[in-house]
């Protein structure tokens, strides 16, 4: 049963090995530059030295490779790993053949999804943790909140749902390319809408409130590590809303705009991590119902 696995899920494999070590290598080596680098104090920006190593580490920081190779991956890895995991099999017919060798159905889905989560999880974690410490070589004070998706926890729950959410979509179409469509537009569906509509409301945010408006800008100064999670608004003496946003009025007293602050990082990152991997759960609750129950 392993030997199989791993001859129906080698080339899968090792192109996300060879994915995921090349985000690690470009992380750990622009980090590694931002280290060395003798610019002084920094906070929210990037500092290389004027050698080669350094030129190479600012072209890959400037176009943000490994970060945006850090938010497509577990998409993709649901949709050209998860998917094909038991599609693959109901479409060629080849699911039946190991159900008529004493293997049970459970077990069958089981031991796949055991043999291919757990080696392919190890990526996300150790480039989530590596991303992590290229963000903390930004200043003594870094703003995380702008890669949230980006860190160990949530790199290692993002891929586990979608694996998952590949599984049991692959599981219910039983055809492969419609099942990866399928994956990619669920994951992005539920990804932005827990970002857009969750993140912001786990935890009440802090109004930060200013009466001096002379000098007020949005966001205010003097929170390097803070979320900002609206845009201020300002009030009259009697406490009714003038304005919001960029727009500032003449009879404004006062001013109000609410923030994460950057001690809450981590506990929303395990939040969200939770709720993904319940999800995950669901999933693959479900696709063992589906493949025990309905597969025929």
């Amino acid at each position: 049963m392993s030997w199989v696995t791993w001859r129906q899920h080698r080339l899968e494999g090792a192109w996300t090995l060879a994915i995921g070590a090349l985000l690690a290598a470009a992380i750990a080596f622009v980090a590694y530059e931002l280290h060395v680098a003798s610019c002084g104090a920094i906070a929210n920006d990037y500092c290389f030295s004027d050698d080669i190593g350094g030129k190479i580490a600012q072209g890959l920081a400037r176009f943000n490779l490994y970060q945006y190779g850090l938010v497509v991956l577990p998409a993709l890895t649901g949709a050209f790993i998860g998917c094909p995991l038991v599609a693959r099999e109901i479409e060629n017919g080849t699911h039946r053949l190991a159900w008529t060798q004493g293997v049970t159905r459970l077990r069958w889905l089981v031991v796949k999804m055991t043999l291919v989560f757990v080696p392919v999880l190890v990526i996300p974690a150790v480039v989530g943790i590596l991303e992590a410490v290229l963000i903390n070589q930004m200043g003594s004070r870094p703003n995380h909140w702008a890669v949230f998706d980006q860190h160990a926890p949530m790199t290692v729950a993002s891929t586990l749902f979608a694996l998952a959410l590949g599984v049991a979509v692959g599981a219910v179409i039983g055809r492969s390319i419609p099942a990866m469509a399928v994956t990619l537009v669920l994951f992005v569906i539920v990804r932005i809408g827990l970002a857009e509509l969750g993140r912001p409301n786990y935890v009440a945010p802090v109004a930060f409130t200013t009466h001096d408006l002379n000098t007020f800008s949005s966001p205010p100064v003097g929170f390097p590590d803070a979320w900002w999670v609206d845009q201020a608004s300002q009030y009259d003496a009697g406490g009714h809303l003038l304005s919001s946003g960029f727009k500032y009025s003449t009879q404004a007293a006062y001013a109000v705009q609410h923030y994460q602050p950057g001690d809450r990082f981590w506990q929303f990152q395990t939040i969200e991590s939770a709720i993904l991997t319940v999800l995950a759960a669901a999933f693959i609750g479900f696709a063992i119902y589906w493949v025990t129950r309905r597969v025929s």
